[in-house]
């Protein structure tokens, strides 16, 4: 124990059982496992028993050490457990407490710091962006070297002991840490569940939270939304409790008081998570009435949450209302009149928005301000609105039109600007609308890909755009190759629009552009996508499981494939599929002989007709479902009597729709990826 809390020698004895032997480990966690809690609670003592335990873990995968490693965290969960309140309070203990109570779930050494703490930032993204897992939904598979029957017994066992102190520990920042990660861990298990927050409630130990009334602790959880420490707890509580007790939460507990809560600095959180709790439209049917109850509450206070600096509210309802698929009306007009008076034109709602904090500070003298960053939670307003039905965004789509060019290109150039002018591009908004934004970008796209943001802008316009405007977008920032290719980001946009390919052989350039444009089209053709691609995405992205924060990230990375010229690498079989899809290239663009075929989204019949790459008014559909053709036409095929139709059954890996649509919309194909594509074929030839 006096080595151990040595400000000296305890850096000794860190290293020393990061790099010992197991028996080494335990025999000296043994020789001190009675004085566990004082070493814990210790400044120096802490950082020798913290690394102890991640050395333990290292030792889980093996059988005969899991024996031993189990005997050892036995002892020291006892002891901690006698003295759960000191140890959760102690800002040295509270952290200890948490990497054994990881260890114990069998938490991964890599993801320990994702439930020792949670970023506000994180926290935010993921209710804004409509994710459906909550903390844990994970554990059961991802921990499989835990001990979860000794977790129970230590959590049960702490409460038991710290009962008498919870008052204390709910608001104190330590042991409010702690109970947040015991929360997380145990979200899954809904019996765990409803014993734990019964008693961090307030409730008898043996009673579940869900059958009681909570009407009776009501004025006391409310007065406790004050503090910082209770809140972020009962934010955890909400996101991990099971729906039955959720919905209890809501009815009993938070019932009238939504708007006091969300008027409060910390409490309004608890209502972000609260309104986020519900993930999918496909719930909606189970949580309607609830998004009822806060639209009732809320819903006439918009402009009272905005002028209280409480934008997160009114962020996370309009993202609610578009994953539910309700009141988004209400809300679009709400959000209209809190932000525009009778004295204002009706179309400065978009430039209140993006600038919003700015906005609400200044209000009746409020200017445009140039050089000013665009309000974060203001462009992610933007990004959900631009997600509803067209019917419903009017007012906020005239009012982005009526910006002029250098505002346009303002918006462009900020980093949540550009995610809005994505969203708009991928929203139910006209191909007339669109095109008018984007005829304010040309000429700037070299400049708006400087920018780490603005290169996905770019790139998003050109997927879009049809052949002679794509040719545009390639020349401005061909223009500016030595500069773009000074940047990191530039690089990856030059090599993915093939600027170089471009600037040597542009007749081999528009060649290739034409033939993945054919591709697309029959592609779109075959599987019935022309009326449900959005506007911006290609094939590939369409089909992508990726999240478009994960796409990002990608796009980020250098691409190390070699790939071949497209003009002399493509299968001889793949030319001559789409030789047998004349037929139906035919039946998609020959509609009559006065029309000419539309190809692309931009208008090249001033907009009086929607062409096939554009999102059609109708929602999209989360999944595509695709039937196997029934003319019995191949994919693969070589004019042989034996062939290889698009599905059969007797291949045991299917190709995925996702890897034929990446490899469709490709302009290029590697060495293994006409392999790949070739695979079934190969098959059925050998056998």
């Amino acid at each position: 124990l006096e080595l151990v809390t040595d400000g000296v020698i305890s850096h000794t004895l860190q290293i020393l059982v990061q790099g010992c032997e197991l028996e080494q480990l335990c025999m000296f966690l043994r020789s001190c496992i009675q004085s566990f809690a004082v070493i814990a609670m210790d400044k120096f003592g802490s950082h020798v028993a913290e690394a102890a335990l991640k050395a333990l873990a290292t030792h889980l995968e093996d059988d005969t050490s899991r024996v031993i490693v189990e005997e050892i965290l036995n002892r020291i969960c006892k002891v901690i457990a006698a003295d759960a309140t000191n140890v959760m309070c102690s800002c040295y203990g509270s952290h200890v407490l948490r990497t054994l109570l990881c260890l114990c779930k069998g938490v991964p050494f890599d993801s320990l710091q994702d439930f020792h703490m949670t970023k506000r930032s994180a926290v935010l993204a993921e209710r804004l962006s409509g994710g459906s897992s909550r903390p844990g939904d994970q554990n059961l598979t991802s921990f499989q070297h835990g001990f979860p029957d000794m977790f129970k017994t230590f959590v049960r066992q702490m409460l038991q002991n710290a009962k008498n102190d919870i008052s204390t520990l709910l608001t104190e920042k330590n042991s409010s840490l702690v109970l947040q990660t015991v929360l997380k861990l145990s979200a899954g298990d809904d019996d765990e569940l409803n014993h734990i927050i019964a008693v961090l409630l307030g409730y008898d130990e043996d009673d579940t939270a869900q059958k009681k009334d909570y009407s009776e602790q009501k004025n006391k959880i409310v007065a406790l939304l004050e503090d910082t420490a209770y809140s972020h707890l009962l934010e955890v509580i909400i996101d991990v409790a099971p729906e039955e007790l959720r919905s209890n939460m809501l009815i009993g507990t938070l019932k009238g008081a939504l708007f006091a809560i969300s008027s409060h600095h910390c409490g309004n959180y608890v209502v972000q998570a609260l309104i986020s709790s519900a993930k999918t439209a496909d719930q909606s049917s189970v949580f309607s009435w609830q998004m009822k109850q806060i639209w009732e509450e809320l819903g006439p206070n918009i402009k009272e949450l905005l002028e209280l600096g409480k934008s997160g509210v009114v962020a996370s309802i309009l993202a609610a209302c578009q994953r539910l698929e309700t009141n988004r009306l209400e809300i679009s007009e709400a959000l209209s009149a809190a932000l525009t008076s009778d004295s204002e034109p009706s179309d400065s709602i978009v430039a209140h928005i993006l600038f919003l904090e700015n906005f609400l500070r200044e209000k009746s003298y409020w200017k445009w301000p140039l050089g000013v960053k665009m309000s974060v939670l203001g462009c992610l307003m933007l990004q959900s609105i631009f997600q509803y039905p067209h019917q419903y965004i009017r007012q906020y789509v005239a009012s982005l039109l009526a910006l002029d060019n250098d505002q346009i290109l303002q918006i462009a150039k900020d980093p949540g600007g550009s995610r809005v002018l994505e969203a708009f591009l991928c929203s139910s908004a006209t191909t007339k609308r669109k095109f008018k934004v984007f005829a304010k970008l040309q000429g700037h796209y070299g400049e708006i890909a400087m920018n780490p943001s603005g290169s996905f802008l770019v790139e998003k316009c050109f997927t879009a755009s049809n052949f002679s405007h794509k040719e545009a977008i390639v020349s401005e920032l061909l223009a500016m190759q030595n500069e773009l290719s000074r940047t990191r980001h530039a690089i990856h946009l030059l090599k993915k629009l093939d600027v170089d390919r471009y600037s040597r052989r542009p007749d081999q350039w528009r060649a290739a552009q034409t033939s993945k444009e054919t591709t697309q089209r029959e592609f779109q053709a075959e599987f019935g996508l022309n009326n449900s691609k959005p506007v911006g995405q290609s094939i590939e992205e369409l089909f992508s499981p990726q999240s478009p924060a994960k796409k990002r990230k990608q796009k980020e990375k250098t691409d190390k494939t070699t790939t071949a010229d497209a003009g002399t690498t493509k299968p001889e079989s793949f030319q001559k599929n789409t030789k047998g899809q004349k037929s139906a290239k035919a039946m998609s663009e020959g509609e009559s002989s006065s029309k000419k075929p539309v190809s692309m989204p931009f208008l090249n019949d001033g907009g009086k007709r929607k062409s096939p790459g554009f999102l059609s008014d109708k929602p999209i559909p989360k999944k595509q479902k695709h039937e196997r053709p029934s003319d019995g036409r191949r994919f693969v095929g070589d004019g042989s009597s034996v062939g290889t139709p698009f599905v059969r059954h007797n291949v045991k890996q299917k190709q995925s729709i996702a890897e034929l649509a990446a490899l469709a919309g490709k302009d290029k194909l590697t060495a293994g990826e006409v392999r790949k594509l070739l695979k079934p074929e190969i098959s059925a030839k050998g056998a």
